[in-house]
């Protein structure tokens, strides 16, 4: 009976590991895909009462899914959003650091860019914490990534290289 327990665990573990981080939404009309990430990383104060997530802004190349960005939803981190500055730490103690180019808003999102060679940083190391610090007020947060959380980058870039996805229902 132990054993078969143990099996059991096993292949839900394994089969947790394989479902693909990337879902694919389709419009049946108009035969365009997009693609999203089925997980977002969130960083909070205590109180729970301001915080950010982080995710990845996926998009279609010709042979592959392609990394074209990193995009947060703040929330009561200053007032509206714009210059925003995001600072990723990874694993070997060196830091990314991106500055928003959105235009002004106060629906508290922040778009930024990364260069193929911080893309390539993060589908390598693991992220340990996170920075944000809104461009107009000043204010910031700063929060540690939860270790089940620390390879969200390194996974998600790994399915865009190999095209895994699952299809929305």
């Amino acid at each position: 009976m132990k054993k078969i327990l143990f099996i059991a665990s096993l292949v839900a573990t394994i089969a947790a590991q394989a479902q693909p981080y990337i879902v694919q939404s389709c419009d049946d009309m108009t035969d365009k895909c997009i693609y999203y990430p089925s997980e977002k990383i969130i960083i909070a104060n205590e109180a729970k009462t301001k915080g950010f997530t982080i995710s990845l802004h996926l998009t279609q190349k010709p042979s592959q899914i392609g990394v074209s960005g990193i995009m947060c939803k703040v929330v009561n981190i200053g007032g509206c959003d714009e210059n925003d500055k995001l600072i990723l730490m990874l694993s070997d103690s060196t830091k990314i650091s991106l500055v928003s180019w959105n235009d002004f808003n106060c629906e508290g999102n922040a778009w930024f860019n990364v260069k193929e060679s911080e893309v390539e940083r993060l589908a390598t190391h693991k992220v340990i914490k996170a920075y944000i610090q809104n461009g107009r007020t000043y204010d910031s947060l700063s929060g540690e990534i939860p270790v089940e959380e620390q390879e969200y980058f390194i996974k998600l870039i790994a399915d865009c290289r190999q095209n895994k996805f699952t299809k929305e229902k």
